[in-house]
């Protein structure tokens, strides 16, 4: 087993692309023995002693729920009335981040309240995860808050999305 010996994570190890190096080994270590144990990788030793690292048949079905770029909102048979706010305040120094935020968020269908905050009438909280770590974005700078009322922004927000009135 390649990853069974310390001296076998350590090669690996050394393999790693040079984007991946601020991650710490210990993550690293502990991300590729939990994918390898989810049957989502598996590794090969060639002859010259280099590992290669091969996502398995699950691991490509697993990613195709994370194809980024196709990435939308399920949106359910019957609203349960809730809103799904996505409020946001991101740094100055992540500003490339923000704007591509924006853009996906609209790419999703949601609707903008104010600049930094977007509403839709379906779940999100997966998506916004999933964007939250392609960004590498702080929990404290993106978040979804769910609300059962807009107050002004009500019957527009409705509108916009084609809910029935009550």
């Amino acid at each position: 087993m390649i990853l069974s010996s310390p001296v076998g994570t350590r090669r690996l190890l050394k393999q790693i692309p040079k984007e991946l190096k601020r991650y710490k080994k210990l993550q690293l270590r502990h991300a590729l023995t939990y994918l390898r144990a989810q049957n989502k990788i598996q590794y090969t030793e060639k002859r010259d002693d280099t590992i290669v690292v091969q996502i398995t048949k699950n691991g490509q079905n697993y990613l195709k729920k994370f194809d980024f770029d196709n990435l939308t909102l399920e949106k359910p048979g019957k609203w349960d009335k809730k809103w799904h706010l996505v409020i946001f305040d991101i740094p100055e120094k992540k500003k490339l981040a923000r704007e591509a935020l924006r853009e996906k968020l609209k790419d999703l269908g949601l609707i903008k309240l104010q600049d930094s905050v977007w509403v839709t009438p379906f779940p999100c909280e997966q998506e916004i995860n999933l964007i939250k770590n392609v960004f590498s974005l702080s929990d404290f700078w993106l978040d979804v808050v769910i609300t059962e009322n807009l107050g002004s922004k009500e019957y527009q927000s409705r509108k916009q999305f084609g809910l029935n009135q009550l």
